[in-house]
């Protein structure tokens, strides 16, 4: 298809639709305006001066805003289009993009030329051009856009180049618009423009979607989001907060069940809701960046972690070296998804538990919970009750054994051997603040998220800091790794 416009050619959203469809993508499909493009395009095409849109990732927003960009160009006399990212990286991504659309697109070249060398997109009309800023604030002062897109606010580190591109929208009507996806907290750039949208005073709510308009008409705001109280693992919830039609069941469940897709990057970047990493236990490449090619071998010196449930959800058994603090997981067993009711086999944890009794020198091992209470004493009377213990998850004892393995983490005191199950465990913990301290706890209740294997391996590390208080200096004991 050849790109057509009318003449002279207009600037709304049936023309730029039109445009759209006109546009060849990477696929060599022609680029669709989706219905929930139109909508939040709709504000600003009747001339609200700014617009914040923020949707979940995979929406296709780097394309849109590389669309809208060229549009404005070819339908605005001497345009000014800027494009605000958060980094260099980011910013080529949206260059590309708009250079790609004029590549592929028949027709286009000729009303639009590609300054590569100075990374900007040209008219062949006029002197209107588009160009990507990164975001640094000494280099945009003095822009007076016609239209300023800032993309991925989120990333920003201040407000400063939406500040700058804000206050100088230029006296033709000038506009911008934002697209980002959810933040890390609410006291960020985005956070607080966030809220300041929220308490306008014409809200409506359609599902996971929030429309928010200034009383005049000047500013709006469209959230795609769940909230934390929605189960964030059924696909059919999770699709209400992405709109785009290739964002199907399938799809999302593809992204959901990769091994890479930690519960904090679901929530925010496939869910919209806002929540960062630091709300979680642990940092993944902290804790990745402590396994090693080791394991545990026969006579050493270990003690044992052991936390679980009876029906559904997981049980599971850990050992640490006490030499050097070595975490491996030696059992761990799940409750799968489709079976609710399933139960653990407690005649396969009593198997694992005598083999690690022959297997090693077990000096303390740290049982829990109270659903285990019967075996719990059995083991004791077979293993010996100054071995085998109940750890009684006081609050101030579970404070002090959370506390010591976050800090030996943060301190590369301990290491572990790269166990998929166990880094899973680890990685779906979050912290649960409480009076006096914090607890590990899921992302949110009923979640199947499973963290046992995580608490296992706390109460395991936490008897070997006991044992080493007890039998001297801690610092005695070897904890380098070459």
């Amino acid at each position: 298809m050849s790109l057509q416009l009318a003449a002279p050619p207009t600037d709304d959203l049936g023309a730029f639709g039109r445009f759209c469809g006109a546009l060849t993508l990477e696929n060599g499909s022609p680029m669709a305006l989706e219905e929930f493009q139109r909508e939040m395009l709709s504000r600003h095409f009747a001339g609200a001066i700014e617009t914040l849109i923020v949707i979940p990732k995979k929406n296709g927003k780097s394309t849109l805003l590389a669309a809208l960009a060229l549009y404005h160009l070819i339908v605005t006399p001497d345009a000014e289009c800027v494009i605000g990212a958060a980094s260099r990286d980011q910013a080529t991504i949206l260059y590309d993009q708009a250079a790609g659309f004029i590549r592929r697109t028949p027709g286009l070249s000729s009303r639009i030329d590609v300054k590569r060398g100075y990374r900007e997109i040209r008219s062949r009309r006029d002197s209107g051009r588009v160009r990507v800023l990164a975001a640094d604030v000494d280099t945009a002062d003095g822009v007076i856009p016609t239209l300023a897109l800032v993309d991925e606010l989120h990333r920003h580190k201040s407000a400063g180049l939406y500040g700058v591109f804000r206050d100088g929208l230029g006296p033709r009507s000038g506009r911008m618009i934002t697209i980002s996806t959810a933040g890390e907290h609410e006291m960020s750039a985005l956070g607080l423009m966030r809220a300041a949208a929220l308490a306008l005073p014409n809200i409506k709510r359609t599902g996971a979607l929030v429309r928010a308009l200034s009383a005049d008409g000047a500013y709006a705001m469209y959230e795609w989001a769940l909230s934390k109280d929605d189960d964030l693992d059924d696909m059919r919830m999770v699709k209400r907060a992405n709109p785009a039609s290739w964002q199907t069941l399938q799809a999302l469940s593809a992204r959901h069940d990769s091994p890479s897709m930690l519960p904090w990057q679901w929530a925010r970047f496939a869910c919209g809701v806002w929540v960062g990493s630091e709300d979680w236990w642990i940092a993944g490449e902290d804790w990745h960046k402590l396994a090693v090619d080791d394991e545990l071998r026969e006579g050493d010196t270990v003690t044992l972690g052991f936390d679980g449930s009876r029906v559904g959800d997981a049980t599971a058994l850990v050992a640490c070296r006490v030499d050097d603090g070595l975490i491996e997981p030696l059992a761990v067993w799940e409750a799968p998804d489709n079976l609710p009711k399933w139960e653990v086999p407690a005649n396969e944890v009593d198997a694992v538990l005598a083999r690690a009794m022959e297997r090693f020198k077990v000096v303390r091992a740290y049982f829990d919970p109270p659903l285990w209470r019967s075996e719990i004493d059995s083991w004791a009377r077979e293993f010996g009750d100054r071995v085998i213990e109940r750890f009684e998850t006081s609050r101030t004892k579970m404070f002090g054994a959370v506390e010591r393995f976050r800090t030996d983490v943060a301190t590369e005191r301990l290491h572990h051997t790269g166990d998929a199950t166990l880094t899973r465990h680890v990685l779906n913990a979050q912290m649960r603040e409480t009076r006096g301290g914090y607890l590990l706890a899921k992302d949110r209740p009923g979640s199947k998220h499973k963290i046992d294997a995580a608490v296992a391996a706390v109460l395991a590390y936490e008897a070997r800091s006991v044992v080493l208080s007890a039998g001297g200096n801690r610092s005695r004991v070897p904890v380098s790794w070459n």
